[in-house]
């Protein structure tokens, strides 16, 4: 199959859905438009995914007919009360040795799975590692290569119920499209884009890219041969 020449976005917020395609050529903004959706809304809260449905369904004809391609995949930007953060401390015991890739990986693996031994209702979206201890010394960016007797990390994990990603999946697969990405809007506001007034597709865009140098890639399982270490951090490449 090969690859579209646009990425699009989908972002839901509290009161529209917004679509944008990127050119993949020139990352230029081609096409953007917003829909009002707050009649899809039951009692404010939670979204109604059978009347949505049909708004999906012409908002893809619509991006289809702009971009003169089908959509086969999209990045979803999402807004939910819903969404949580969860901090974890994990730490090794390091014995003086140099500070490597694999040691970095098995403490993001260690608190990943406490995470969801802990939370098995909720599914991952985002993984930021927000600093690194080096006996006792804070640091806010990975010492790769230093040497340390103890070593610990702190890490953020940004979180949706599985039962909101799992109706997401299902909405969109009605119409062949997968989900590459999901985006927390919260995590967007988050931030600090040197463009504050970028709407949200592009900061989307932008974290998908890699602005955000730590946080963590979730790579799926049939890529791991390639090189899993390399692609959990942008700057691992």
């Amino acid at each position: 199959m090969s690859k579209n020449f646009f990425d699009i976005y989908f972002e839901f917020n509290n009161t529209n859905l917004n679509l944008a395609a990127f050119n993949n050529n020139n990352d230029k903004l081609e096409y953007y438009k917003e829909h009002s959706y707050l009649s899809y809304f039951e009692n404010y809260k939670e979204l109604n995914f059978e009347k949505l449905d049909k708004l999906i369904e012409n908002s893809i004809i619509e991006v289809e007919k702009s971009t003169k391609e089908f959509v086969r995949d999209i990045y979803l930007i999402i807004k939910t009360s819903e969404s949580i953060s969860i901090q974890i401390s994990v730490r090794k015991n390091n014995e003086g040795n140099e500070i490597s890739k694999e040691d970095v990986m098995y403490l993001i693996q260690d608190a990943k799975q406490q995470l969801l031994r802990s939370n098995s209702n909720l599914g991952i979206i985002h993984i930021i590692v927000e600093s690194y201890l080096l006996d006792d010394v804070k640091k806010n960016f990975l010492p790769l290569d230093q040497k340390c007797k103890k070593f610990s990390m702190d890490i953020k994990f940004v979180c949706f119920p599985k039962d909101l990603i799992e109706s997401f999946e299902k909405l969109f697969s009605k119409h062949q499209i997968d989900i590459n990405r999901f985006i927390c809007l919260n995590y967007l506001g988050e931030f600090n884009f040197r463009n504050t007034g970028q709407n949200a597709c592009k900061r989307a865009k932008d974290i998908v890219r890699g602005i955000n140098k730590q946080e963590v890639v979730l790579v799926p399982k049939e890529h791991k041969k390639k090189g899993f270490f390399e692609k959990l951090f942008h700057f691992f490449n």
